[in-house]
């Protein structure tokens, strides 16, 4: 019994690490999986055999199946991904001996078609499916298709709570096909398809768990060469099955009421527990009337980016909206009734419409009267040039208002009773200045600490009829977001240039210029001399070696008459200087000097035995390095920190440029502590060159290195 233990332990050990090793990916975070067969991406073109039996999850994504037969022998699977093959064939039934199944994913198959979903779900029932995704198993181009009731027939009898149907073409569905689908459905998306207007829509409300219905992106086109691909998919079988005739389903759905007892009020039902709907990005041609939503659980709807360009209204059963998008909706009219019942709203998006000129002749604030839970509100792209005083009156609650990208000159709106905001968005307006009563509400919420304001990129006027708005902008600078970005407009002729990164500066700057046109031209003087003080002091500084070097080179020309006026070998004393720290003085004098001066006969320079005591420093070692041939730094880590040997350095790279004309004039010898860890800036030319030997930490490369150094001596001297 023991050694069968042992045996089944073995196999379980080498399977999960031939998986490892040969086809491993990382999992899914949202998968809990006990025992992971892992395949994705191994371009495999069968499905696995001889499987362990302990398998809870197979991964089968991104490979070139072609067709897949019945599963059996895996008692414990609960999930299967089989996206992104190239699936053209699943037998009937296949998955339907997975008792314990739950997720199954067969998106991105293009080449199976709506046809082949029958074999799909044929047994699920007899599983424990949850999630059943079959996305974009249809070509990209072709007619447009039917979703069929056979098609999801063997659905009705399980526990599913999530079914994904997008990118699929299809254009309508069959009536009954969605009251006929499992009672406990949570999510559903039929996104990406082709969905026109018909009486399926009525079937939602038999969705009577559906929580979330997602059925945006309808037309969305795919790349033109897609869609002649020569993508073939398994074609599908209109059946006229009189089982399921429409009289047979949809005798208890709930078609629109109309009332003429206040002007045409259309009553229509939604699913009883729907909490969240996209619709957006659906090409959907409509306005907003009046209408009334039966007792509903709706919280979240998302309409943006479609032509719904009126907005009349009013809306009722809406209470319980607290996300509304209807940004990108080519919208020009808004009624001020159509959101009175909005009065659990939390988020609203009108962004990129046409509202301003209805915004603009609200002159009582009556359009948002209600909205008095509102704590986002984004109206920007609306073409909004001015807003009446009391437009935002009611909106006791928000917290962030958004009106950037339009085209207002001013901000005079009541915001004392904004107590919790703390965003203002006013960026790419043309604000110029705000009106002293502008100021005054905004003081109001300022006094709070809180609030940020963005106005950038906007036409501030800095001039001295607009100094008063520029010193409130300075008082309260701490509350303007990237303020060191904004700019001045230059369309006054008197306007001044401020900058916003010193604006303590500009605006005394600006007090000066208004008092007396005279310091006018001074403050452009002063700004100029800075200006070339600047460029004079960062030339110097780019320059500061090269300009060290020529100064003491022309002090010892006028005290040695030797001193080198070329390059040639024999007015050299010295055939190398070396450079190095207290540090490194120990492997100067035991290793350089017994392996080159003693062994090679290579004179060198050190400065613990040639300098002259009492002699400038400075000046002795750009002596040091005209006199020798060449220049060899030692170069550790306590090297690169040292200032005398920073000096040295790059006195040597300026007496290798500017006499020598070569940068292999010097050589680096980097210790193994410098190899270690990254490189320097201040060495990098020299390492891009090739003026470098790494020190070996190996004993077996000693001689190797020293051979390498004393080569490069002989060509610098032959150079």
């Amino acid at each position: 019994m023991r050694c069968i233990l042992g045996f089944w332990i073995f196999l379980i050990w080498l399977e999960t690490v031939v998986l490892s090793v040969f086809c491993y990916t990382e999992i899914k975070p949202s998968i809990n999986c006990s025992f992971l067969a892992n395949y994705s991406g191994c371009e495999r073109k069968t499905f696995p055999e001889s499987l362990h039996p302990n398998v809870d999850c197979i991964d089968l994504s991104g490979n070139m199946l072609t067709y897949v037969n019945k599963i059996e022998g895996l008692d414990n699977l609960f999930y299967m991904d089989l996206s992104s093959n190239i699936l053209k064939t699943v037998d009937n039934g296949a998955f339907a001996s997975l008792r314990k199944l739950e997720y199954l994913d067969i998106s991105n198959n293009e080449h199976l078609g709506l046809a082949v979903l029958p074999n799909v779900t044929n047994g699920l029932n007899q599983t424990n499916i949850k999630v059943l995704k079959v996305d974009q198993i249809s070509c990209p181009g072709g007619r447009s298709n039917i979703l069929q009731r056979h098609h999801l027939s063997h659905l009705d009898n399980t526990s599913l709570l999530e079914l994904s149907i997008a990118t699929n073409r299809i254009e309508t569905l069959e009536p009954c096909v969605l009251s006929r689908l499992p009672k406990s459905i949570k999510r559903l998306s039929i996104a990406r398809n082709r969905l026109i207007a018909a009486a399926y829509v009525l079937e939602y409300h038999s969705l009577v768990n559906v929580e979330v219905i997602n059925a945006s992106l309808r037309n969305s086109p795919f790349p033109f060469l897609r869609t002649i691909s020569g993508c073939k998919e398994n074609l599908d079988i209109l059946k006229n099955d009189t089982v399921y005739h429409p009289g047979n389903c949809q005798n208890d759905l709930q078609y629109p009421l109309w009332s003429n007892t206040s002007g045409r009020l259309i009553s229509v039902s939604a699913p009883p527990s729907l909490r969240t709907l996209y619709v957006n990005s659906s090409k959907i041609f409509s306005t907003v009337v009046k209408f009334r939503i039966l007792p509903n659980v709706v919280r979240q709807v998302y309409l943006q980016d479609n032509i719904i360009h009126s907005w009349i209204g009013p809306m009722h059963g809406v209470e319980n909206i607290t996300v509304l998008d209807m940004s990108k909706n080519f919208c020009a009219n808004i009624g001020k009734d159509v959101g009175v019942n909005l009065t659990g709203l939390l988020t609203l998006k009108l962004a990129e419409n046409a509202l301003g000129p209805r915004f603009q002749f609200d002159l009582t604030g009556k359009i948002f009267r209600n909205l008095r839970q509102l704590q986002f509100l984004d109206i920007s792209y609306n073409r909004l040039q001015a807003l009446p005083f009391p437009f935002f009156k009611n909106l006791r609650s928000i917290n962030h208002l958004y009106v950037s990208n339009n085209l207002l000159s001013d901000w005079c709106i009541a915001m004392g009773h904004m107590v919790n905001l703390t965003t203002l968005d006013l960026s790419k307006n043309r604000i110029g200045t705000i009106s002293p009563r502008g100021m005054a509400e905004l003081d109001l919420v300022l006094a709070r600490g809180n609030l940020s304001i963005n106005l950038r990129n906007n036409k501030l006027l800095c001039t001295c009829e607009n100094l008063n708005f520029l010193e409130w902008m300075f008082v309260n600078r701490a509350h303007f977001k990237n303020i060191d970005l904004y700019t001045c407009s230059n369309a006054q002729k008197d306007y001044m240039n401020i900058n916003f990164k010193q604006f303590s500066k500009s605006i005394s700057q600006l007090k000066e210029k208004c008092k007396s046109y005279t310091l006018y031209y001074i403050i452009i003087s002063v700004t100029g001399t800075c200006f070339l003080s600047v460029i004079f002091g960062v030339a110097l500084y780019r320059n500061r070696w090269k300009i060290r070097y020529m100064r003491y080179t022309l002090f010892q020309r006028a005290r040695d008459s030797h001193l080198l006026s070329s390059s040639s070998d024999d007015l050299f004393l010295y055939d190398a200087f070396v450079s190095y720290t207290s540090k490194d003085r120990d492997f100067v004098i035991k290793d350089m000097i017994q392996k080159l001066e003693q062994d090679n006969g290579v004179q060198l320079l050190i400065r613990d035995r040639s300098f002259i005591p009492g002699e400038f420093k400075c000046q002795q070692i750009v002596r040091s390095i005209q006199e020798s041939r060449k220049t060899i730094c030692v170069v550790s880590k306590r090297y690169l920190k040292s200032a005398w040997r920073d000096y040295e350095l790059n006195m040597a790279r300026v007496e290798g440029v500017e006499v020598r004309k070569s940068m292999r004039y010097v050589i680096l010898i980097l210790l193994p502590e410098v190899c270690s860890g990254g490189y320097p800036k201040k060495i990098s030319d020299f390492l891009k060159r090739d003026c470098f030997i790494e020190y070996p930490d190996d004993p077996d490369g000693y001689e190797e290195f020293w051979q390498r150094l004393c080569s490069a001596l002989q060509e610098n001297a032959q150079d």
